[in-house]
């Protein structure tokens, strides 16, 4: 059984309170300040071609969210436990931290209109840039960042993030596409064959 066979299994087996948000930072939240918005251009891609511009695409669970000034703005850094490696050299079980816009310091809040934020205890799909450091980036504004939830039966399934297009992938070819609104929930299997076909040359 590979590696991502073996994460996904495990995944799937996650229990619900594992997505609920820790009560000390949903208070820290009800305290923050709302920052500028600004108007976003969202470009659609598919996953497949989220997986040919990212350096590693992981399903990981967040283990704490770190946010600090830098410079004049705030970020969060997010440790990540790894359960599961489809592209790049990092190593299930193992940890990694991504740096994204935004947060909340003391009572002041930080906003990027667009990008998604992500709940310790979670669980994601995400699509990642290598940066200095040991850091990782988003590839993409809004669609990088995919949910996944899991119940006690059924398949293991992702929320599909604003500006993704969810196609799949079966066999040689491309199979028939499905195109769920943002919001909306798909296979988690779906979108991990896009990426496995993505890898294999296949799909658009």
């Amino acid at each position: 059984m590979s590696v991502v066979r073996r994460g996904l299994r495990g995944l799937g087996r996650m229990a619900l309170l594992a997505l609920v948000l820790p009560g000390a930072m949903v208070a820290l939240v009800a305290v923050s300040l709302p920052g500028t918005a600004h108007a976003t251009v969202v470009t659609p891609v598919t996953v497949a071609e989220l997986t040919r511009r990212s350096d590693d695409v992981v399903v990981a669970t967040v283990r704490r969210a770190s946010p600090q000034w830098d410079g004049g703005r705030i970020v969060t850094d997010y440790e990540l436990e790894l359960l599961a490696v489809l592209k790049g050299r990092l190593v299930p079980h193992g940890t990694v931290t991504v740096r994204l816009p935004g947060g909340v310091v003391g009572r002041i809040g930080q906003t990027v209109p667009g990008v998604p934020g992500m709940e310790p205890g979670g669980t994601y799909l995400l699509f990642l840039d290598a940066g200095v450091s040991g850091l990782r980036y988003l590839t993409h504004l809004t669609a990088s960042v995919v949910p996944v939830t899991a119940g006690a039966t059924g398949p293991v399934q992702a929320q599909v993030p604003e500006g993704m297009t969810v196609v799949s992938v079966s066999g040689p070819g491309p199979g028939p596409a499905g195109v769920p609104a943002a919001g909306g929930l798909v296979a988690l299997e779906v979108m991990t064959r896009a990426v496995t076909g993505a890898l294999a040359g296949v799909g658009p």
